[in-house]
């Protein structure tokens, strides 16, 4: 077998456990979630949740990124000399003159680095999805007023409308595309936050009447101090109890949302939830601390028969929260991960279409979509000081 046919074998494999998984990622067709055998709800129409899966979904497919992956710094820089100077330093004994080249490319002036400051750097686009075909849900439908012109996606089960260019701009890096349809560094690492407590977010649902349709329910979506109990595979168990948090940094989101035919969707409101970079096995206060920030967020989650949840959180970010971890990073994250903050800030704004500024007439934010994952558990309320109707309570 030659190496191409053994990359096309690998990537093959890699993707045909994708195939039955598309349903837990996207919205359900209407025959699809028919075929799912819903429970009644608790008699009390109270349903808790915790969140074991939260990672930009991504549509493992060869039209995405026909270029490939987004190149990194090091041989970014190589890309961009003539032949014969590219040539001259990827010679082995030439490494140590490459090494300092491509890395001084990372400073500016007085200190400036790329990643803790990327509005002080110049740099060309980066290559981005050329699909059509995403994950997401609709977010500017009919009297959307403050969004900017942009293409839209297709879902793979054909919905159309789809918003998110977070993932156009993002798709083809490594960080969350992965090599040969393996799982990018988000997807390992954003799990490993949620399991750990850092970033552990829950479910709380009232006045529940039914898992088919119900016009009125009350979605709490928040941060719980509390640590995941898993098993010896990683896996979420059911059952564990979550207190939501009462303390810095609190985050309590009051939703309206409604189910249709197994479906809960909310309508949209500012979601905002907490992170803490580098929190540590004590479980200290330390690290650096950021937020989940959807601004017009919705939910679109589906009941399973086995009591759990599937769908998307999606909302419009604003445009420099999806390069906070980098950014926190600093100059380590170019030259350890060769990341290149100031191409990517440039990239997202180029194709941000939510919150329009008034003044300048453009778009501060951009779509963006998360792939959720829940299951059953017991989750205590601490209701802040004050709800506004609708929106997101008080901390």
């Amino acid at each position: 077998m030659t190496d191409t046919l053994r990359r096309r074998f690998r990537r093959l494999a890699a993707l045909l456990p994708l195939g039955g998984a598309l349903f837990a990622i996207g919205p359900a067709t209407d025959a699809q979630q028919s075929a799912i055998r819903l429970p009644d709800p608790p008699a009390n129409g109270v349903m808790g949740f915790v969140i074991s899966e939260a990672i930009p979904p991504v549509v493992q497919e060869p039209t995405a990124c026909p270029q490939g992956t987004v190149l990194k710094m090091r041989d970014q820089f190589l890309a961009d000399q003539p032949a014969e100077e590219r040539a001259r330093l990827s010679k082995p004994e030439n490494e140590a003159e490459l090494v300092r080249k491509w890395q001084a490319t990372a400073f500016g002036p007085n200190g400036t680095n790329i990643c803790s400051q990327p509005d002080l750097f110049s740099r060309p686009a980066m290559r981005t999805v050329q699909s059509r075909m995403a994950w997401g849900l609709d977010l500017d439908k009919p009297g959307a007023d403050d969004t900017c012109e942009h293409a839209e996606f297709t879902s793979p089960h054909g919905e159309s409308g789809i918003d998110n260019q977070e993932y156009r701009v993002m798709g083809c890096t490594l960080e969350w595309r992965g090599t040969d349809g393996i799982k990018g560094d988000q997807a390992v690492g954003l799990r490993q936050f949620f399991a750990s407590g850092e970033w552990t977010q829950v479910l709380l649902l009232r006045g529940v009447d039914s898992l088919q349709h119900d016009e009125d329910v009350e979605v709490i979506y928040a941060n719980t101090p509390d640590r995941p109990v898993i098993d010896t595979t990683g896996r979420f168990l059911p059952g564990a109890s979550f207190t939501i948090s009462d303390k810095p940094p609190r985050e309590r989101n009051v939703l309206h949302g409604r189910i249709d035919n197994g479906v809960l969707t909310t309508t949209p409101a500012d979601i905002k939830l907490a992170q803490t970079w580098g929190q540590g096995g004590a479980r200290d206060i330390r690290g650096n601390r950021t937020r989940y920030d959807y601004r017009h967020g919705r939910l679109r989650l589906q009941f399973q028969s086995d009591g759990t949840l599937t769908g998307m959180l999606g909302g419009y970010k604003p445009v420099f929260d999806v390069i906070q971890s980098p950014g926190i990073g600093g100059v380590g994250s170019a030259l350890v991960a060769g990341i290149d903050c100031a191409q990517y800030l440039q990239t997202l704004r180029q194709y941000a279409d939510g919150v329009r500024d008034p003044k300048t007439g453009k778009c501060t934010a951009i779509s963006s979509a998360v792939q959720l994952a829940a299951v059953p558990a017991f989750v205590n309320d601490i209701p802040a000081a004050s709800a506004p109707a609708g929106g997101r309570a008080s901390r």
